[in-house]
């Protein structure tokens, strides 16, 4: 192949020498190596990144565990009576105002009386409690000075007939004399309770008297139940007496 030359200005011939074409960048072997190489980079540390993520996110997932709700004092209870000794805590009453409970004491018992028209009459737990002194407007007896409460929890199973248990006019009596009506406004009635039908309550008296939970050995307490459909004249009248044992070690 015959060389090119040109004449230069001096009037001399001089060769001229060709430069090969250069290759364009993309069509280069190594740049596409090199891209291939940091797009691998890139997508393997966004991976480890999202790895890390959701690791961290499962590590902060705490177990918690399910609710209890059944875990109420029932007559399916343990048989031991249980203490809470200086609760110091406060509840309010339906009034508006608040009382502070000192210290509370529950006593499982098992009193239960089928006698009237095939109705089952259970007492299945008494709760007493002291509390500093506060004023209760009592039905009979006015403004009253009270310094604890018992409640009493009992469930009424209708027989043969639907019925009414008056449970808004019992009546507590102490092992050491005091007479005292419920307090209705903060009870929780069950009053009608139909045939084969069950309904809880659980019933409030408010105690002028009263320095420790232990410190009746019984109860008493009064009330009346009627069929819905009779007249007053087949009115029975509850007269219950529950031992409170004393509290287990």
């Amino acid at each position: 192949m015959a060389k090119k030359t040109i004449k230069g200005e001096d009037g001399k011939l001089y060769e001229v020498k060709e430069l090969k074409p250069k290759n364009k960048w993309y069509k280069r072997w190594y740049t596409w190596a090199g891209l291939i190489v940091i797009i691998a980079a890139v997508s393997g540390g966004a991976y480890a990144y999202h790895v890390h993520q959701v690791n961290e996110q499962f590590a902060n997932v705490q177990t918690v565990p399910a609710s209890s709700d059944d875990s109420s004092s029932d007559d399916e209870s343990s048989d031991t009576n249980s203490t809470d000794e200086d609760s110091d805590s406060s509840i309010q009453l339906s009034d508006g105002s608040s009382i502070n409970v000192k210290e509370t004491q529950a006593y499982k018992t098992s009193f239960g009386d089928t006698s009237y028209k095939g109705t089952d009459l259970e007492i299945y737990n008494v709760t007493t409690a002291t509390t500093d002194a506060f004023t209760h407007d009592d039905v009979d007896t006015g403004d009253t000075t009270e310094h604890g409460y018992i409640a009493v929890d009992m469930k009424y199973t209708a027989g043969d007939e639907d019925m009414t248990i008056y449970a808004d006019q019992a009546v507590l009596n102490t092992s050491d004399g005091q007479q005292i009506n419920i307090d209705a406004e903060d009870s929780k009635l069950g009053e009608d309770v139909n045939v084969g039908s069950t309904r809880k309550s659980t019933m409030v008296f408010m105690i002028p008297k009263m320095t420790k939970t232990d410190q009746f050995s019984s109860i008493r307490l009064k009330m009346d139940a009627a069929p819905q459909d009779d007249d007053s004249a087949d009115m029975h009248t509850y007269d219950a007496t529950v031992q409170l044992n004393d509290p287990k070690e």
